[in-house]
């Protein structure tokens, strides 16, 4: 999978006669399919008199360039239907907010993974709260113009309570324990609820902050970031990357089932899905 970042600015070379045609100045995305479809070459200020290519036409998508058979594959967007379509949609996703169908606010889209083989937007990468996180894109509903609508937040720790649950302080030793299961109805005795720690031993006391167990878990990965890392057995990456162990995996190495133990972080997890290459 390739980020868009890498793809945009890739010289753009013709197999037939082995020189430079162009450079990649956009994408135009189809958010119906959730594929990149076209690139833009060398973009004019007026975009509808710009040139695209095809992905279909596209050979290759290296490191160093995107190769295509010949000059011929080269199409004025005035003469493309399909591609003056996608350009009024203006689809972008780099920037849009991400929704959950629930309608809760997650985050900001900051990039795309593509499948170089199909074109298919495989992963979204969003920042949420500070944090790198992803969302694959079989939960994805939406690709619109302002909003990235997902089915859910499953990447996401959701450090929120809802209105039936507070979090109630135990004093051992200045440890906030949250009792995630404690609800309480709005006719509540406040007075009451105020004395429950001094009436009731709600959680077991604790000598330490290691003996509390966080409400989530960085290494607890999705199912799809577990499939993630299958998908990385027998893979090599392009740059040297510190896993979570602080071993080195060196650039060029092949991805065993022991070096996957140690991708135990998302921060990690998603660099290695950025610097894999390409078959």
């Amino acid at each position: 999978m390739k980020p868009t970042k890498e793809i945009v600015g890739l010289r753009i070379i013709s197999i037939l006669d082995g020189t430079q045609v162009g450079v990649v100045k956009d994408l135009v995305l189809n958010p119906q399919e959730k594929t990149l479809d076209f690139v833009i070459v060398d973009q004019p200020t007026d975009i509808f008199g710009a040139k695209v290519i095809a992905f279909a036409d596209l050979l290759g998508l290296g490191e160093f360039a995107m190769t295509i058979p010949n000059p011929g594959v080269i199409q004025d967007v005035a003469q493309n239907i399909e591609a003056q379509r996608l350009l009024k949609q203006d689809t972008r996703v780099l920037g849009t907010k991400v929704l959950t169908k629930k309608g809760q606010l997650i985050g900001e889209v900051t990039e795309l993974l593509i499948d170089e083989e199909t074109g298919q937007i495989a992963v979204c990468l969003f920042e949420a709260q500070g944090e790198m996180h992803q969302v694959g894109v079989e939960e994805v509903i939406t690709l619109g113009k302002e909003l990235l609508i997902v089915e859910g937040s499953p990447s996401v720790p959701n450090h929120q309570m809802t209105e039936t649950k507070r979090e109630i302080k135990i004093q051992a030793p200045d440890v906030a324990v949250p009792i995630e299961e404690t609800v309480f109805t709005k006719d509540v005795d406040l007075a009451t609820e105020e004395n429950i720690s001094e009436d009731v031993d709600l959680a077991p006391k604790v000598d330490s902050l290691e003996e509390v167990a966080p409400i989530e878990n960085e290494t607890s990965f999705n199912l799809f970031e577990q499939r993630q890392l299958q998908y990385f057995i027998g893979k090599k990456v392009e740059k040297d990357i510190i896993l979570d162990n602080t071993e080195v995996l060196r650039a060029g190495e092949r991805i065993t089932p022991d070096i996957v133990t140690h991708i135990t972080s998302r921060s990690t997890l998603m660099e290695v899905t950025s610097h894999l290459q390409k078959n």
